[in-house]
């Protein structure tokens, strides 16, 4: 007998000698007791178990998909009528999972109770996404909303951002009697979903099935939608009134110049509640306005939702408008413009949550932001203001989004590269540095080289400003400069406590600098960044901060440079084939640093790269996806020095960078441009990209 979470699985003897097989599935066991009966009985006990009748679960649902609001409500309040049904009960009892498996659902999702049931289910991987769809539809009783026809009611849907909605797979459809917003999703179980919306409308969430491809065109004929609500509103009977049809008309003529974003709501509404036009635009908002305040979290989540590392608030003189930018992939580009008399209290919104002066103009000013004080998503943000001409403040937010560290083969490291760093990571001792401008990644490669040597048989600590990525088993401290906590002070602690690796998150002068490389000699693994622009450069760096280059080339395991291009875009991505000119063009730029022969790189990359000797390039045409730019995402060049007897020669007559530079190359080095260049004829990304970040 063997007992599981899936059943109980019974081996009496047969009459042959052989072993009978049976299978009980737990959902089927009401009671469990074994006393260890003698072994004659076992079978005649096998043969009266009388199993228990199949559990009934009610149907409440209809099977055809709902296409009318009154069909909607009719539903959903037969389903508020209906006995209640938990879902965990309804999984049990059809057989999906266990109870034991149930049991420690519920467990995880005490640690996050707003994760639904669901979610920690699929996550637990003991049930899949349609067997919960099915389930909720068909036992449930879960209505299923055709979104593709359903007249959805416009006002519903400018309260969620077309962002969110196309993220979360989601769009509103209308409005339960009791102001709730209902709202089809392809996936009802997800918390992160559901709590985006309830933050977004400020209202509770009804949420019913819905398709994604149902979805997804619905999305695409929302501004359809709102053209239609905005001609109904002026031909109704009642806006004739002079004060009502210009409301209705801003609301939506300007909802739909902004693409339904949200923000112009917002701003409307705002405008509405000022009635001092001509006043000075400072006078007329107040940083305490609730619609403000949910205007400027608003401007903070799409950032967060569109993936921005940065936003920059730009007023004008005047009664120009603020100009808001947000910097995605890299780039900057327009995200909303706002009326000029939202500045000054817009500044001070920020201002108050950072902690900083509002009454300080003169000055700049830098603070953080926690957001999870503010809004449902755990982000903070580096804020700083600085002053203008014609006594206006520019606001700056870095966005800081503690994120997992990304496993080192997903960096786009080449295979040999990646197969040395982890040689080199393995080390008891010596000094591993990542140089690059900033904003291209270097912390992101420290950590996901720490990920991969943290084991509970070393002791890992890190000095960073500010920590942007969080890692368990990792003592990871915030350094602080302005209070005389700086990476030179959180280096010289760190020794005092028993440390096996290191990480400092930049070496910014000569005792930082000293205090590593005598760290890395005395038996630690230290890892450090610099703002340089290759791998060798790094090297005469830190010479010329008057590091002791014996030391300095004893310690030096390897530099890393790296920057940051963008990614064509998977979903538009059009590939064509490299003319035979240019290709040779190409080879010849690749093989002039490192003195190559432009045919033989040529030949080799036909049998790396091409197709049927072919070699091509690939271009993003613009999509939804993403935003008509042809670029989704960013990915990393590299150039990796290793340290080597001829590398350590040259650091130690304290040669210059060309001198390093023409040692690597001969030793195997690939820079940055080569390095780029192969990922252009992966597909991956484009020569303008490589030749602008690279030179």
């Amino acid at each position: 007998m063997v007992r599981t979470d899936l059943g109980v699985f019974l081996y009496p003897p047969a009459g042959d000698a052989s072993v009978a097989r049976h299978f009980i599935p737990s959902g089927r066991v009401r009671a469990f007791d074994w006393k260890g009966a003698p072994r004659g009985h076992v079978q005649l006990d096998l043969d009266n178990i009388v199993a228990p009748p199949e559990p009934v679960v009610p149907e409440t649902s209809v099977t055809k998909e709902i296409e009318t609001i009154n069909d909607l409500r009719e539903t959903l309040a037969k389903l508020a009528r209906s006995p209640i049904r938990r879902l965990g009960e309804v999984l049990v009892d059809l057989g999906h999972i266990s109870q034991a498996q149930l049991d420690e659902s519920l467990d995880r999702q005490l640690a996050d109770k707003d994760k639904p049931l669901g979610e920690v289910l699929i996550e637990m991987g003991v049930v899949k996404a349609d067997q919960l769809k099915a389930v909720l539809a068909q036992k449930l009783g879960i209505p299923h909303v055709d979104a593709r026809v359903f007249p959805a009611d416009p006002q519903a849907q400018l309260l969620v951002p077309r962002t969110q909605c196309r993220r979360h797979r989601l769009i509103p459809l209308c409005f339960d009697d009791e102001g709730g917003i209902v709202v089809a999703m392809d996936n009802p179980m997800s918390g992160e979903a559901l709590q985006a919306v309830r933050f977004a409308s400020g209202r509770r969430v009804v949420p019913v099935l819905g398709s994604w491809p149902d979805i997804r065109a619905a999305l695409g004929s929302r501004d359809v939608w709102a053209t239609h609500a905005f001609l109904g509103a002026l031909a109704a009977p009642d806006s004739s009134d002079s004060e009502a049809k210009p409301g209705v008309e801003a609301q939506f003529v300007d909802a739909i110049e902004f693409d339904l974003d949200g923000v112009t709501e917002l701003t409307t509404k705002l405008s509405l509640e000022t009635t001092s036009l001509d006043a000075e635009p400072q006078d007329t908002v107040k940083e305490s306005d609730s619609t403000l305040v949910r205007l400027v979290n608003k401007i903070i989540l799409d950032g967060h939702e569109g993936g921005a590392s940065d936003i920059h608030f730009e007023p004008a003189p005047g009664n120009r408008p603020t100009r808001i930018r947000m910097r995605r992939d890299g780039v900057l580009s327009d995200y909303a413009e706002l009326p000029a008399k939202f500045r000054a209290a817009i500044v001070s919104r920020i201002k108050i949550m950072a902690n900083l002066d509002i009454s300080e103009r003169r000055k700049p000013q830098d603070g953080k932001i926690d957001f999870s004080r503010f809004g449902p998503a755990k982000l903070e943000l580096r804020v700083a203001t600085v002053p203008t001409n014609n006594s206006l403040e520019s606001v700056i937010l870095r966005l800081l989004v503690s994120h997992e560290p990304i496993p080192a083969d997903k960096l786009g490291l080449d295979a040999k590269v990646l197969a040395t760093l982890r040689v080199l990571s393995a080390r008891p001792h010596g000094l591993l540095l990542v140089c690059g401008p900033t904003g291209s990644g270097k912390t992101t490669t420290l950590h996901s080289l720490l990920a991969m040597i943290n084991t509970p048989e070393r002791k890992i600590w890190t000095a960073e400003d500010p920590i942007e990525i969080t890692q368990a088993g990792l003592s990871q401290v915030q350094v602080n400069p302005k209070n005389g906590w700086g990476f030179a002070d959180a280096l010289r602690t760190f020794l005092r406590a028993d440390p096996d690796v290191i990480m400092i998150g930049e070496m910014r002068d000569k005792v930082t600098a000293e205090t590593a490389v005598e760290a890395s000699l005395t038996g630690h693994l230290v890892f450090s960044t610099l703002h340089t622009n290759s791998a060798p450069e790094t090297v005469t760096r830190l010479l010329d901060l008057g590091v002791d280059p014996f030391n300095f080339s004893d310690s030096l395991l390897g530099v890393l440079a790296q920057r940051l291009v963008r990614r064509v875009c998977p979903a538009c991505s059009k590939s064509a084939e490299l003319p035979e000119d240019e290709a040779l063009r190409l080879a010849a730029e690749y093989s002039d640093a490192a003195a190559l022969d432009p045919a033989s790189v040529l030949a080799d990359w036909r049998v790396r790269f091409g197709r049927d000797g072919a070699l091509f390039t690939a271009k993003g045409e613009g999509c939804e996806e993403c935003l008509d730019s042809g670029y989704k995402g960013r990915l990393g060049v590299h150039e990796f020095m290793a340290s080597s007897a001829g590398v350590r020669h040259v650091i130690q007559s304290r040669g210059a960078a060309e001198a390093l530079r023409a040692r690597a190359l001969s030793e195997g080095m690939r820079t940055l441009k080569q390095d780029g260049i192969e990922k252009m004829l992966m597909g991956l990304t484009t020569l303008e990209q490589v030749r602008g970040s690279c030179g």
